[in-house]
């Protein structure tokens, strides 16, 4: 109720009458995207430099285009257009070939940015960071929590980075 009178008096307009909204002050921000970027740049985790920023960015998208194509693959609880049979062997597909590839993929860009063991972009934690430790860690289901971590396998500075951000106190609070 409290959502859809939220949406009918235009409260939701500037995310297209959607959830998530950022308020700050008196001004929203819609997009959860957009939210993050903004967030990361008040905490100061877009990296210390114009060039960091625009590589802290094309990180959490390429964490994006990894996500996104796990939902293409069309594996999830709420794929309905497939049979439990063709979910599972697109799953397994996903695990075993497509993800590693692009997991090997995203450490070589990452690689590129790195400048200490274990940090995405520069030697400090930067939202690019969060954003691995989320693509690999923070999974809905255990299972594929465990296949994504095997998946990884091959690729020590994503994994390192991951491992970093989840001992971090604030975020295991979290």
């Amino acid at each position: 109720p409290a959502f859809t009178a939220a949406k009918e008096s235009g409260e939701l307009d500037a995310n297209l009458g959607r959830a998530p909204l950022l308020l700050v002050g008196s001004e929203v921000i819609g997009q959860s995207k957009a939210i993050e970027r903004y967030l990361a740049k008040a905490f100061g985790m877009m990296g210390g430099t114009d060039v960091q920023a625009a590589q802290v960015d094309c990180i959490a998208e390429h964490c994006r285009d990894v996500k996104d194509a796990a939902m293409r693959k069309g594996f999830s609880a709420f794929t309905r257009d497939k049979t439990d049979e063709e979910k599972a062997a697109a799953r397994k597909e996903w695990f075993e070939e497509d993800l590693p590839t692009m997991l090997k993929k995203l450490e070589k860009a990452v690689e590129l940015c790195s400048t200490d063991d274990a940090y995405a972009v520069g030697a400090s934690t930067t939202y690019a960071d969060v954003a691995i430790f989320s693509l690999l860690r923070d999974c809905t289901m255990q299972a594929d929590q465990e296949d994504t971590i095997k998946a990884a396998c091959d690729c020590p500075l994503l994994l390192a980075i991951a491992d970093r951000i989840a001992s971090d106190e604030s975020v295991s609070k979290w």
